[in-house]
């Protein structure tokens, strides 16, 4: 068989580890081959309740699985920012340490925000992709800038950024956070009883409002239960927007996450494709760009194993450094 960027990476002789740390309750650990192209195995799914540490986690499945910890390469995936030496772990009581872990493994662990890493995973080529708007597909083979929105347990986005040199590089952020910006009088109305005394009402909290709850009727009686979700799908299409011109993500956003995908079916995409074609400054750039819902399967374990073979690629002198 003829040699092939595929198949001449180095083999470390151990497998991968790839821990999913972004969810309430349970944590989800899965191995994988070192390899450009990894296919998740062993896929483990550990209930947290009762276990004090995230170190007992990680010795209870290296014993159930008859594996050393010692050695392996592993990437841990969070939910929240994933910067600093201590990292307090949304949706859990624990704070994990770079340099707990890296004793633990014996090398520096990966570890990398839950949307990041499903990113990973699109840059891979097994995710489901629908278009929403637009024509054609996001591509990673050209230059080029793309977003991707996550509407789920929360809202979170991230930067996919393929330079001159093909090299691809996922930037995480925190835009869920950001400040919400109402779009007219009802929208001001129902963020200032979202928000109740704080001085300020995040975009994810408006876009994780649930369109039965008592709030709508609070603040927005004159709005119909009907009306409702066509308003929050309003909302979302803003809020791709703002991102399109704050990423500079002109080839396109991603959109994934079970409620995001709801927000946005039936008679609602016409809402949301709304915002897209409003006079703005750029509005020729926005009103092209396309729009995708993305489905992968373990998108966040297969994006962790895709950010090591992306390592891998890098190491092994395929790809310049990113």
């Amino acid at each position: 068989m003829e040699p092939t960027a595929a198949n001449t990476y180095r083999r470390d002789v151990r497998a991968w580890l790839l821990v999913e740390a972004s969810k309430a309750g349970v944590v989800r650990i899965a191995s994988a081959a070192a390899s450009a192209q990894p296919r998740l195995a062993s896929v483990r799914q550990i209930d947290v309740d009762n276990v004090p540490t995230f170190t007992d986690i990680l010795q209870r499945y290296a014993r159930d699985e008859g594996v050393a910890l010692s050695g392996l390469r592993c990437a841990v995936v969070i939910a929240g920012a994933a910067t600093g030496e201590s990292i307090s772990l949304v949706r859990s009581r624990w704070t994990i340490s770079r340099a707990g872990l890296t004793a633990v493994f014996g090398s520096p662990p990966v570890i990398l925000n839950d949307v990041a890493a499903r990113a990973w995973g699109i840059s891979s080529g097994t995710a489901t992709i629908e278009s929403l708007r637009g024509h054609g597909r996001p591509c990673f083979t050209r230059p080029g800038r793309y977003g991707l929105i996550m509407v789920d347990e929360g809202v979170g986005a991230a930067i996919v950024d393929v330079d001159r040199d093909l090299g691809v590089r996922v930037l995480e952020t925190e835009s869920g956070h950001m400040d919400f910006a109402p779009g007219g009088a009802a929208e001001e109305r129902l963020a200032a009883a979202v928000g109740g005394p704080a001085a300020v009402v995040s975009w994810e909290k408006m876009l994780m409002l649930d369109w039965q709850d008592p709030v709508w009727r609070a603040a927005c009686p004159e709005i119909s239960e009907s009306a409702r979700p066509l308003m929050l799908a309003r909302m979302l299409g803003r809020f791709t927007v703002n991102l399109m011109h704050s990423f500079g993500a002109w080839q396109g956003v991603m959109m994934t996450g079970a409620r995001g995908g709801r927000i946005v079916e039936g008679r609602n995409l016409v809402e949301f494709e709304s915002e897209f074609i409003k006079r703005r400054v750029f509005s020729r750039l926005i009103g092209t760009a396309p729009v995708w819902r993305v489905d992968q399967h373990d998108a966040v374990l297969a994006g962790a194993a895709e950010r090591l073979a992306h390592d891998l690629r890098v190491e092994s002198g395929f790809l310049a450094a990113a």
